[in-house]
Parts: structure tokens; sequence; C-alpha cells
């Protein structure tokens, strides 16, 4: 009863205004391009696999084994698909239920990832020998490596539900990353000038006739065929990516951890609204309360599913919250809401 007067009370202290609602990511939409299945039922089957390696973060198989000796009949959670042409590729487009198919997921503990996804910026320097080296914008006419590499980017951004990004490099930009300057870093420069959550310094250089090697954040240990270039960029960010979505399972018989939760920076009931929206996206929290409101800040009191590690990586990749500080001591995250 109690919690009922509260939230009765915060409603009418916040309500101001009109709430507009907002389209999330299509997390639980899945493509697959025509060639990488026979048919209908066999790219519904691989749809929902790559559901559950985007969901969970990881491409493990034990998570399908858990799922198959549930006895899951995939199929059961496809609300809608499609075929459609994307760049003149044709894919198939599956939209799965997610009502239905979370609490299943939930019950044979399969770790989940929400609408929160992270930003992979990428700033690749390719060195062919034969010009002066370029760095890979997102929108400067291509060569056929870069194309393919671009390609690459947007397949594994798509299987995985991240966003690969390049810089979009300006006249001032391209000026800097010409000059011959030991003191600049353009790791650096990139990396504070371009949001991201994540990021990689890689050179792609030509060693000899058909021969490359990578440098950098991704390495190769010895040279490179061509014809293997494309293959080996693709399991390198597979790999990253790995490390990056992994959630750590519990200890056995140890429950998720508690965290208290508290936002800053409302101004009306549409933000109240729009963090309550927010917070129903973070598959991290199994529940939350509300603890102490003021005018311009909630307190929650959460539950976690796991550990306070994945509730990072969630908020990490929200452009609703920015994580302020975090008190191990009182176990208490401050957030400050971007509105």
């Amino acid at each position: 009863m109690i919690q009922k007067i509260k939230i009765l009370f915060l409603l009418n202290f916040l309500l101001v205004n009109v709430a507009f609602s907002k389209e999330l990511p299509a997390l639980f939409e899945v493509k697959i391009p025509a060639d990488q299945y026979t048919n209908t039922n066999d790219g519904l089957n691989k749809a929902f696999n790559r559901l559950i390696q985007k969901l969970s973060g990881s491409r493990s198989k034990k998570f399908l084994w858990r799922i198959s000796d549930a006895q899951l009949n995939k199929i059961d959670f496809v609300s809608s698909y499609s075929t459609e042409l994307i760049e003149e590729r044709e894919f198939l487009n599956v939209k799965f239920n997610r009502e239905a198919l979370i609490p299943e997921l939930r019950k044979i503990d399969i770790p989940l990832i929400g609408f929160n996804r992270p930003v992979l910026l990428i700033l690749l320097k390719i060195d062919t020998g034969e010009s002066a080296p370029i760095f890979l914008d997102s929108n400067v006419p291509s060569d056929i490596l870069s194309i393919e590499i671009k390609q690459i980017f947007k397949d594994i951004a798509l299987e995985r539900g991240v966003y690969l990004e390049l810089p979009e490099f300006d006249l001032e930009d391209q000026n800097l990353l010409k000059q011959a300057n030991v003191l600049f870093s353009p790791s650096n420069y990139i990396q504070e000038k371009f949001y991201n959550d994540a990021f990689l310094a890689i050179e792609l250089i030509r060693v000899g006739i058909n021969q490359w090697s990578f440098n950098g954040d991704l390495q190769t240990l010895s040279p490179l065929q061509e014809k293997e270039v494309a293959a080996f960029f693709q399991n390198a960010i597979h790999d990253f990516l790995d490390d990056l979505l992994e959630v750590k399972p519990l200890e056995p018989g140890v429950s998720g951890e508690r965290v208290m939760v508290s936002i800053q920076g409302l101004k009306n009931f549409t933000d109240f609204q729009s963090v309550e929206s927010e917070l129903n996206n973070i598959f991290a929290i199994k529940s939350r309360s509300f603890y102490a409101f003021e005018r311009t800040k909630i307190d929650y009191s959460t539950q976690l599913f796991r550990t306070k590690d994945a509730l990072f990586k969630e908020l990490r990749g929200s452009t609703k919250f920015l994580i302020k500080e975090y008190d191990p001591d009182s176990n208490q995250l401050k957030l400050e809401y971007l509105n």
C-alpha cells in the first residue's frame, strides 16, 4: 500500500505535460541473407539461433543446446516473416515475440542483453605501399578491398546487434591525419572526438606481393594472403565482440546483486516516463522499486539477474543515461538522465 501511495504521489508531482513514445531498435528482428538458408523453415530456425546470439552476446553453442534440452519450439516465437531487398541483396526478415520468448529464456538461465547496444569505433589505416596511407572513412569513395571491409562491418553489426562505425572525417581531421608529427596520436585524437563505447586502432599493411599484415589492436603473427584478409578481419572482430558482450554467469547458489540506482536530471513527467521505459529495456534488472524521490531525482532499489558488471555493460550503450559515479561501499550507482 505504501509503495502504491509513493507511486501516485510521484505521478502527481511530475505530471506537467503529455508524454511521447520513441521507437526502440529492432532487437527482436533478424535478417538472414538468402544465400545462408535453403528454405523458409531452415531460415526461421537460423534466424532464431541468430537472435539468441544477439540477445546473449555469445556465439557459444551451449545456449542453443540448453534451448534444445528444454524442448522449446523455435517457430512458436516467430511473430512474422517476409523477404526484402537491401542494397540489391535479398534477406529473410523475421520478427520474434518478445513477450513470449523472454520468460522462457529466463527459465533456462540464458544471459540477456537489452536494447542498449555498444558502439565499436574502428580507426583503420590502410597502407598499400603504392601511395600515401589512408584512414578508412565512412563516406569517402573506396577501392574493392575497402568496400569488402565495410561490408564485413555491416554484416557483423547486423549479426551481433551492435554498432560498428568508422569515423566521418572533416577537412580538419584529414589535414591532421596527414601530418608527420610524432607527438600527434591519431588514435587518441579520433577516440576523443567521436563517441564510442569501445575502440580499435588497426593498421593493414601490404608487406609483399599479395601479402598483408595487421598491426595495432589486431595483429597477425605471419603475413596473410590477400584472399585471407577478409576472413581474418571478420574472425578477429567477432572474437573482440565475444569479450566485449560477455555476460558472466553467477556461481551456483549465488543470487543476483542488489544495487541502489539514483537517477538525476528529471524535469517533468515526460522524463519520468522516459526513465521508466528505458529501465524496462535493461534486461540486467530483475526487479526494481522506488526508494526515494525528489523533484529532479529518483532512487530505485534494484535486484539484478546477475552482477553489476552486466548492468554497466547495458548502461554503457544507453542514449538516455550517463554513468556519473559508482560507490562500492554503499553499492549506489549514480546516473544522469539525458533529456
